[in-house]
């Protein structure tokens, strides 16, 4: 696979993986809103914002494309 098509995937699945942020971080928001910044929904919720932002960075990391290419 070309080093120009990878890229072109990675910004596709990095613009639909945005999508997903974004909500989750509108969610964010409302709960702590609702609920306090402290309370168990808007940590829970939070964590999974996180688990969400690694996930992208690890799949989106130029190591992994070096990994991947060997």
């Amino acid at each position: 696979m070309s080093d120009f098509l990878q890229v072109g995937i990675s910004q596709e699945s990095s613009s639909i993986y945005s999508e997903d942020i974004e909500q989750k971080r509108q969610e964010l928001l409302i709960t702590a809103k609702q609920h306090g910044i402290f309370a168990e929904e808007t940590l829970r919720c939070s964590q999974e914002l996180d688990l969400m932002i690694i996930d992208i960075q690890e799949k989106n990391s130029p190591m992994r494309a070096t990994i991947h290419s060997l």
